[in-house]
């Protein structure tokens, strides 16, 4: 199991740099314009702070241990429909905790974000396998989950906000 969460950790860093490399080439001004809505590069700064929030969960809840309660065949359907909804184009707010993000530098939040995604590997990489099964993920729409189901969410948001990337280029004429 840890081969096939390491393979999607590995996947959303890939689909992260096809993301960048299609914005090569357009000014930082164009990255930062507000004018319809969250900045392309607030768009990143909120998928990295969702990121970071939910590896801050995962850290305090791992410390639970063997209590962390098991997974079941319930929290993978509700994940299922939650990532269903989120390969859509369907539009509804952030979580309040998440919903104002900060404006960055291009490079400023790549970097951030390559830091947050070390440190979810790390995580990844030092999660004891007798606890793979076990709900130490909380997602706002698809509930508690196990790690592999996480990082599955992590792959699923960000398509869900290169959908809205995309209207953002499009909208400023790129």
């Amino acid at each position: 199991m840890k081969f096939a969460i390491n393979n999607k950790l590995k996947r959303l860093n890939e689909d992260t740099e096809r993301i960048f490399t299609s914005l090569v080439g357009i000014s930082e001004e164009k990255l930062q314009d507000q004018s319809y809505g969250w900045s392309i590069v607030q768009v990143f700064a909120h998928l990295n702070d969702a990121e970071t929030a939910s590896l801050k969960y995962m850290q305090k809840k791992v410390q639970a241990g063997d209590k962390m309660q098991k997974t079941s065949a319930g929290n993978a359907i509700r994940m299922w429909l939650t990532n269903q909804a989120l390969k859509s184009s369907l539009k509804w707010g952030a979580p309040s905790y998440i919903s104002n993000p900060p404006t960055y530098r291009l490079d400023e939040i790549k970097s951030k974000w390559a830091e947050t995604r070390k440190a979810i590997q790390q995580f990844a990489d030092e999660y004891p396998e007798q606890w793979l099964n076990r709900l130490v993920y909380k997602h706002p729409m698809g509930g508690r989950q196990n790690l592999e189901r996480a990082v599955d969410s992590f792959i699923y948001h960000q398509i869900h906000h290169v959908h809205q990337i995309n209207r953002i280029k499009k909208q400023l004429g790129l």
